[in-house]
């Protein structure tokens, strides 16, 4: 499996890995110390092959510290770590719009039901719903509010 670009892209049209690799270029300009780029795949060759190709296009090693690990362990780890990821988009059966604003935390005996009924991944890696982390230990001076 590898990454091409699409045919938008090469008639310059939007696609997003061409702006995650100028966005990349750019910061790689303004930090020339920056020799590296973390995503959060776990699963996704989609992800992790698009973010891999920017990457050694801009002569940055790819890091997925989460490739492969297993998902119900990760997320009790993260709710572990006071990691304060909220559902943003829900793609699932099993999901509804009540569950938008919630915690994985909230979540996550509701997620492994699903898991065992329909094959689930409950850290959301195969697309039943997307997170924004709000808190967690790497934040050093604030905490983002999506509560108010």
């Amino acid at each position: 499996m590898y990454y091409a670009k699409s045919e938008e892209a090469k008639q310059g049209e939007a696609d997003e890995v061409e702006d995650l690799f100028e966005l990349l270029r750019r910061v790689k300009q303004q930090f020339p110390e920056v020799q590296a780029v973390a995503s959060g795949a776990i699963l996704s060759n989609y992800q992790r092959l698009r973010v891999e190709n920017c990457c050694q296009r801009l002569g940055l090693v790819s890091l997925a510290y989460l490739w492969l690990r297993d998902q119900e362990e990760l997320l009790d780890e993260m709710i572990k770590c006071k990691m304060e990821a909220q559902i943003v988009k829900v793609c699932s059966m099993g999901l509804k719009l009540e569950h938008v604003g919630k915690t994985i935390e909230e979540l996550r005996y509701h997620f492994l039901g699903l898991k065992s009924k329909f094959g689930f991944n409950v850290c959301g890696e195969g697309g039943e719903y997307e997170s924004a982390v709000f808190d967690c230990p790497l934040f050093k001076t604030h905490k983002l509010n999506a509560r108010k």
